[in-house]
């Protein structure tokens, strides 16, 4: 079983067999419901949900956010807690499956792995993606569906920036300062509400942005090449992070997709930063492209899970690992990035 709390900007569909679904909230766009699951199955696709009370005109209001927030504290003392958003496709109980998975390899003690296991609380938050695989047939009805999502995930920047802002102050009103820490990974489409959080920040609290998280990690980006170049995208997303890890896969055809059937630009995910000696000093681009293997169906976009090679690196960088100092890696100054090999050194 793994426990899985959660954040969604998602209508409810169903409040017995409790499931969300692929439209916006009935009371806004920033509207958001918290809760927990339990997943179990070898699939991982039971679903044990339960959605935090919320009463607004109780004296004092009952809050949602508040009840999941002080139940993660609580397991925090010897956790770090990580927060996970999902890509395009990927319906509510999909982003349940994927934190679970996300969280199994991240945490488990495989055969030969030499490295301290971590432990970890997860949170997702789960925007409300309705799309189709960006690699079927270019057709239409396809490339709607893609364009909605993208919609969409601009659409949801706001209820990200929302919840920054209420893990914030839950923080600053501790009367003793937690020791653990708190990431981010943000997988393909995932990525793209970043860019819209940020500027959400910046219009509600001006430049005096939280560092919040400690790593954040962005795989497989379906975001700009261009996006640490300007301050409408993501120049600032450095200041809100201690360190920021862009992993990308040059050989990744759902991006592939992205920009040669979708019309949009190179992808950040493809072949990392177009300017990488220009970036941030605590932002590293990573290049996963040795390690990862063609499938034959488009897992290699999911190498965050599928690729234990990628994984482990994962692992150290989630560790905070010097990034000069992780193993197996190669830096390629003419490019300013890191290249993964095969072999741990």
């Amino acid at each position: 079983m793994t426990k899985i709390y959660f954040g969604t900007n998602r209508n409810l569909i169903d409040e017995k067999d409790v499931d969300f679904g692929s439209h916006f909230s009935d009371d806004g766009l920033d509207n958001l419901r918290f809760g927990q699951a339990e997943v179990t199955g070898e699939d991982f696709s039971q679903y044990d949900i339960q959605v935090a009370p919320e009463n607004l005109l109780s004296d004092p209001p009952v809050l949602g956010s508040q009840t999941i927030l002080r139940r993660v504290a609580q397991e925090m003392t010897d956790k770090d807690t990580l927060i996970f958003i999902h890509g395009y496709n990927t319906s509510f109980r999909g982003g349940l499956t994927q934190a679970a998975k996300l969280h199994q390899v991240l945490t488990s003690n495989d055969p030969g792995n030499t490295q301290p296991s971590l432990n970890l609380n997860i949170c997702l938050f789960s925007w409300p993606s309705d799309g189709s695989l960006i690699l079927s047939e270019p057709d239409a009805a396809n490339a709607i569906a893609y364009h909605n999502d993208r919609i969409d995930a601009a659409a949801s920047g706001a209820a990200f920036a929302r919840s920054f802002l209420k893990i914030a102050d839950f923080i600053n009103g501790l009367e003793t300062r937690c020791q653990q820490n708190l990431h981010l990974i943000a997988h393909s489409m995932g990525n793209y509400i970043l860019r819209y959080a940020l500027q959400e920040l910046k219009h509600q609290i001006g430049n005096q942005l939280p560092r919040l998280f400690d790593q954040m990690l962005m795989m497989a980006a379906d975001e700009d090449d261009d996006a640490f170049d300007f301050q409408h995208k993501l120049l600032d997303l450095s200041r809100i992070t201690r360190h920021t890890s862009i992993y990308f896969n040059r050989g990744d055809l759902a991006l592939w997709a992205s920009d040669n059937i979708k019309g949009n630009p190179p992808r950040l995910g493809t072949d990392g930063p177009i300017k990488p000696r220009q970036l941030p000093r605590n932002v590293y681009p990573i290049d996963c492209t040795r390690v990862i293997f063609r499938f034959t169906d488009p897992s290699e976009h999911g190498y965050y899970i599928n690729v234990p090679r990628v994984v482990r690196d994962m692992r150290f960088v989630l560790q905070n690992e010097i990034a000069d100092e992780i193993p197996g890696r190669k830096y390629i100054p003419e490019t300013n990035h890191y290249r993964l090999l095969e072999e741990l050194t």
